[in-house]
């Protein structure tokens, strides 16, 4: 099970830097992403597989966010890039999809994932992942990003702002 949550999270990683990324990745950036894929896979793997007890009803929760976590990213991910993908699109803010039920829900989605990945390998001590994951995504990506869409779209921004949710959709 979790060499599946490691491969299903490397090919949507893949897909997304090779379909969804609009920009060039420096080296530094590729190097970053994949010492974080490898640090998880190891982590996950090596706690996971000490764990003697059985897979339980902590471990099925523990699929379900994985898997939920990895549609709610991607699919929200493929939405935007086909919007983009239309010229009359061009310099417009992305607000539809599943956008519209939280401003950072692809971040979301990366959340439920890793909680469900942690939960799968029966170490709770591992939780300590996502916490940190949350922590950077409250405290250091989305202010940066929302600085960003705020300084490109203006009022268009603001507006969607004051209606969508940050992260949890309709909660915070």
């Amino acid at each position: 099970m979790l060499m599946g949550a490691a491969t299903l999270y490397l090919a949507r990683t893949m897909a997304a830097i090779c379909i969804f990324v609009q920009r060039r990745m420096g080296w530094a950036e590729v190097g970053i992403i994949a010492l974080w894929i490898g640090a998880m896979d190891v982590s996950f793997a090596y706690f996971g597989g000490r764990n003697v007890a059985s897979f339980g009803g902590i471990g099925d929760v523990g699929v379900f966010l994985l898997l939920a976590g990895s549609v709610v990213h991607t699919a929200s991910e493929w939405q935007r890039h086909r919007w983009k993908q239309r010229p009359e699109n061009a310099g417009h803010l992305y607000t539809g999809g599943l956008f519209r039920h939280a401003r950072h829900i692809n971040y979301f989605g990366d959340e439920a994932l890793f909680t469900g990945w942690t939960l799968m390998t029966g170490q709770m001590a591992l939780l300590v992942i996502p916490v940190i994951m949350a922590l950077g995504f409250l405290f250091g990506n989305i202010p940066a990003l929302d600085r960003y869409l705020e300084e490109r779209y203006g009022d268009d921004f603001r507006n969607y702002a004051r209606r969508t949710k940050r992260f949890i959709p309709y909660v915070y």
